[in-house]
């Protein structure tokens, strides 16, 4: 039977359908607030280059100094051009991430077609894409997604130099590595390593490695990447050759963790992350990983390595985030693609099918709770010791247990009902759908409302208000109150002051606490109590925090702003923004 389409046909199909993946992630992409942390960090310094200049170190005006300007400046060049373009809008500090990231989905798509054929690069784009948790990363104003964009292309690059030979691409290569660094510090670095280990450890005969073309690629990621690292070592660290290794603390944050983001599971953490972050397609990656090993197929090592040195390198780190799985993500979506497409053309028995879709629906249960997982790994500790688990933990965890076998079920009357033939030919699509509805559902929904802080809302509040003085309560820094505050709290407007104070450890003394701190400030003060962060990892509520004589004026799910009965405002104390 002839075929419907022939291969240009079927590109442009291909094409068409990763553009519109890429373009969902622009879909309400202003949505409220900034994120507390990262996203408003680099927000501020972008907005600050517009303000101050300083497009080389931002160290005078952003949040922490040094804390903050150390990390490099690529995607604060890009938002501070977005910033220009658009206006400082979260649209605009979000822009270059979606845009990045979608071009990401094009780059695997040829890396695909480059170690297979386009369908696998289709259907390795879409499974990257789709992802929820890549599609959430690439909505954030952060380096990540615009880091992993560079590395995928790097890798692209070093494939080109292979098959063809051509010099270019190891300038090329170099250029995407050099922007990486730009992008992040130190991460970059992973990719050059994979391409030596893979030279390395996949080098067959006698014929001597050519290490020419790797070597012309540093030097181009050298001249990318020195400029801005030479001028910071300069201006900072005063000609200090590790400044870097000592300002970044990449010592403490591999051996010891820092910020709190040592995490309990330790050596295991990622392959959790992975089994949660990916989970329709970690186990056809995990059997398309030991299929490249036991195969020793060659270009598909490259990635195989790839994989391994970002897994290693994290895993070894003390100071761990999920966010660290991204970069882990490109090639372990080419391997699960490739098995996937395997498994679709029969390559396999439907017994191994039936046993990897039955373990993909486990991963999904994994995935969907954390309360499960928890309790998945609690109550057999305490059965292990002999202890019978409490009655509610043992009702939660009943609905998990249920479902569990459930999948088992399916499985196995899918193998012996002879059905898995059926589905081979739409195992694609059914891995990759649940992903788009999902993702789908969380940029059109749920976003809406999930990251709602209340910052803009409160920054109306004060502009109507316009106090004389403001009081923050929290034990820490917040960049998002600075940026939707204009800098206020660092200095950037002389029309008002701002203080902030810490909090005592004890929940039962804010009321007294916060009475004695308010007690010299004006009569038109606000005194803004941020919910989170009285206590770590905790939460108050507003009336665990309002001040004797004060009256709550504005409440959100993580701001609670008060001002004194006696104000001449007090007609506007009931009043609440909607």
């Amino acid at each position: 039977m002839p075929e419907l389409f022939d291969d240009k046909q079927k590109e442009r199909g291909y094409l068409a359908l990763l553009l519109a993946v890429g373009l969902i992630r622009f879909l309400n992409l202003g949505f409220l607030d900034l994120q507390a942390w990262d996203e408003a960090l680099y927000a501020v310094r972008a907005e600050g280059i517009l303000m101050f200049g300083g497009i080389f170190d931002q160290t005078p005006f952003a949040i922490g100094g040094l804390y903050s300007s150390l990390h490099p400046p690529l995607y604060v060049w890009l938002t501070s051009l977005s910033f220009f373009l658009f206006g400082v809008t979260e649209f605009a500090a979000r822009f270059f991430s979606a845009f990045l990231g979608a071009l990401t989905l094009f780059v695997i798509y040829r890396i695909g077609k480059e170690l297979q054929n386009m369908k696998l690069g289709f259907v390795a784009a879409a499974l990257y894409g789709l992802n929820p948790f890549v599609t959430f990363q690439a909505r954030q104003g952060q380096f990540d997604t615009s880091l992993v964009f560079f590395l995928a292309i790097s890798v692209l690059f070093y494939l080109k130099l292979e098959s063809l030979g051509k010099t270019r691409y190891a300038a090329y290569a170099g250029l995407a590595v050099g922007t990486a660094l730009m992008t992040k510090l130190f991460v970059g670095f992973g990719i050059p390593l994979t391409f030596f280990l893979w030279k390395i450890l996949t080098h067959e005969g006698e014929q001597k490695v050519t290490w020419r073309p790797f070597l012309l690629s540093l030097g181009v990621t050298i001249l990318v990447a020195i400029p801005w690292h030479f001028y910071m070592t300069i201006a900072q660290g005063f000609g200090n050759p590790l400044f870097f290794l000592d300002a970044s603390a990449v010592f403490e944050r591999s051996l010891y963790g820092i910020e709190g983001n040592i995490k309990p599971l330790e050596a295991l953490y990622f392959v959790n992350q992975l089994f949660v972050l990916f989970p329709l397609g970690i186990i056809w990656f995990a059997f398309g990983l030991y299929r490249i090993f036991r195969e020793k197929d060659r270009r598909w090592m490259l990635l195989a390595l790839w994989f391994i040195v970002f897994f290693v390198v994290f895993t070894l780190m003390r100071t761990k985030l999920s966010v660290y799985v991204l970069p882990m993500l490109v090639p372990a979506s080419l391997i699960a693609a490739r098995a996937i497409l395997e498994f679709a053309s029969g390559a396999y028995s439907n017994k191994l099918a039936a046993l990897f879709l039955g373990g993909t629906g486990v991963s999904l249960l994994w995935a969907s709770n954390q309360e499960w997982r928890n309790l998945a790994k609690s109550v057999p500790s305490e059965l292990l010791r002999a202890q019978l688990p409490h009655s509610s933990a043992v009702l939660t965890f009943l609905p998990f247990l249920m479902m569990l076998c459930c999948i088992v079920f399916l499985a196995y009357a899918l193998y012996r009902n002879h059905k898995i033939s059926q589905l081979r030919n739409s195992l694609p699509t059914l891995l990759i759908l649940p992903s788009f509805l999902l993702s789908f559902y969380n940029i059109v929904g749920y976003d809406q409302f999930r990251f709602k802080d209340g910052a803009r809302d409160l920054a109306r509040v004060v502009a109507e208000r316009q106090p004389s003085a403001i009081m923050v309560a929290g034990f820490d820094r917040n960049p998002q109150l600075t940026f939707y505050l204009d800098g206020a709290d660092i200095g950037w407007r002389d029309d008002i002051e701002i203080r902030r104070v810490k909090p005592p450890a004890i929940r039962s003394q804010f009321r007294a606490w916060l009475s004695e701190q308010t007690s010299n400030l004006p009569g038109d003060a606000l005194v803004i109590a941020e919910k989170d962060k009285f206590i770590r990892y905790e939460w108050v509520t507003s009336e665990e925090v309002n001040p004797p004589d004060y009256s709550l004026v504005y409440d959100s799910r993580r701001y609670a702003v008060f001002q004194r009965l006696h104000s001449t405002n007090v007609a506007l104390n009931s009043r609440r923004l909607p």
